[in-house]
Parts: C-alpha cells; structure tokens; sequence
C-alpha cells in the first residue's frame, strides 16, 4: 500500500466515520449490520493496520472496550512506521495525518476510561507489546522502501514504542496516575464497562 492512497478526502471520511463511532453517534441497528471485527483482527498479518481501525472503533462502540483498547495499542506500534515513512516523503500529509487523526478519535476515549485503572492500563500495554512481537509484519510497505530498511524501520518504531512505555512507569506510580485523575475530575477505580476479557 502506498501511503499516497490516503488522500485528504479519505482521511477525512475515515475520521469522520471514526468519530460517530466513538462518539455515540452511530444507531445500534447500522452497528449490528456492520462485519464482525474479528473477521479482521484474527488475521492482523494479512491487513495493512490501517484497516484495523474500523473492527476497533467497532469493538469500543459494542461495549468489548477492553478488547478495543488492546487492538489500539497493538495498532499504535504497527502503524508508527507508515507514518514516519509518510512524514519523510510527504511532509506527513498522508499515513501521518491519518495516523493522528485516529490518535485523537479513538485513542482518546479509550485512554481516559482505560486510565482510571493504572494496573489494568499497565498490563493491557503490556500484553499488547507481547502480542505485536508476535505478529509477522504486514507484506505490503510504502512506495520507495526496500525490504530491509522497512524491516530496520518497524523494529525501530517496536523498539521506540517499548521503551516509551516502559519509561511512563517508572516515572509515574499507579498513585501518581490516580492523583492527576482525580485532580482533573475524572472517575478513579476499577473500569467500568470492560466487555469481553481479553482473548490474546
């Protein structure tokens, strides 16, 4: 996939299609016509991870919001690539403007209902770090990268994202975290809501 396929129409139909999902807009009856989110995010090797955004936001709208927060951070690293390739070719008018047009969307609400439970927060980045090394990576790659500087570039966009979060918590305990919640009026406790526990 070339990062010249997202267009600034296309991005913006997909942030537009991003916020009545995860802003409550979208009538029960149109989400329970949409594909099962599964049907993409069993196989995430095969999709370029910009299609996972949609079996996300899918997921965090049905209610399974643990489920949606795992795949956003899963998403978060294997994304992080496309984007600086865009921002080195395009001055990130494409993959990169996208990439933080759904930052803001999605990760958003997730990351302020996952926040009121640092532990949980922890260990469901945590496992989304374990899974994504996992993962074989997606076979396609923006126009004008070769095969082994793509592979340098997604190990480095792993490596960066790992040590990043690894860096949140040993600067901030879980009472850190709580005290800036509670500070800024936001709920603290166990999450509300969670869906379906984890399956990965």
């Amino acid at each position: 996939m070339s990062t010249a396929h997202w267009t600034p129409s296309r991005r913006t139909a997909i942030a537009a299609g991003l916020g009545a999902l995860t802003g409550l807009g979208l009538p029960r009856a149109a989400l329970a016509q949409a594909s099962d989110p599964y049907a993409i995010l069993d196989d995430p090797e095969v999709r370029n991870p910009f299609e996972w955004v949609e079996a996300i936001a899918q997921l965090w709208q049905r209610g399974d919001r643990l489920q949606a927060a795992f795949w956003y951070y899963v998403f978060q690293t294997r994304s992080r690539p496309w984007a600086e390739a865009d921002l080195a070719q395009t001055g990130g008018s494409g993959a990169a403007a996208l990439r933080s047009s759904i930052t803001y969307a999605l990760g958003t609400p997730i990351n302020e209902w996952l926040g009121s439970d640092p532990a949980t927060w922890r260990d469901t980045g945590a496992r989304a770090i374990a899974f994504e090394k996992r993962l074989p990576y997606h076979a396609g790659r923006p126009e004008g990268i070769d095969e082994a500087t793509w592979a340098q570039m997604n190990e480095a966009a792993r490596s960066s994202h790992e040590a990043g979060f690894d860096q949140v918590w040993r600067q901030y305990s879980f009472t850190d975290l709580e005290a800036r919640r509670r500070q800024a009026g936001l709920y603290v406790g166990p999450l509300r809501d969670p869906g379906q526990p984890l399956r990965w």
